[in-house]
């Protein structure tokens, strides 16, 4: 294989790549929103229940508590995956400079010329 084949080849595979993490991230992004929703709705139904002042609050407090652990969580798991991408992306560049580097010579040959 050439030079530019292989130049071609390294572009598609590292575009097939890149579709792949960005279908993994809306994926995830998704399912982020579904959760919300969710999340909003279950507190939505218990807010009719409150009958006094005191109990909205404790209300109002367990929901921002839980939405902050979840937030939390959320975007840790979002940032795995995305640094996961980095990863596979610079292990696929690295491969193609490694292998365009040229081979080290002995220190008695590099002496000689």
């Amino acid at each position: 294989m050439n030079a530019f084949e292989k130049s071609f080849q390294f572009g598609r595979d590292l575009m097939e790549m890149n579709a792949e993490w960005f279908r993994k991230l809306a994926e995830f992004d998704g399912q982020s929103v579904r959760k919300y929703i969710e999340f909003n709705q279950e507190f939505g139904k218990k807010l009719p229940e409150t009958k006094d002042p005191a109990g909205f609050f404790e209300l109002q407090r367990t929901y921002v508590e839980q939405l902050w652990n979840g937030t939390q969580e959320t975007v840790k798991a979002r940032n795995e995956l995305v640094k996961e991408a980095f990863q596979a992306n610079g292990s696929a560049w690295r491969k193609v400079f490694d292998a365009a580097k040229p081979a080290e010579q002995p220190a008695d040959v590099a002496k000689a010329a």
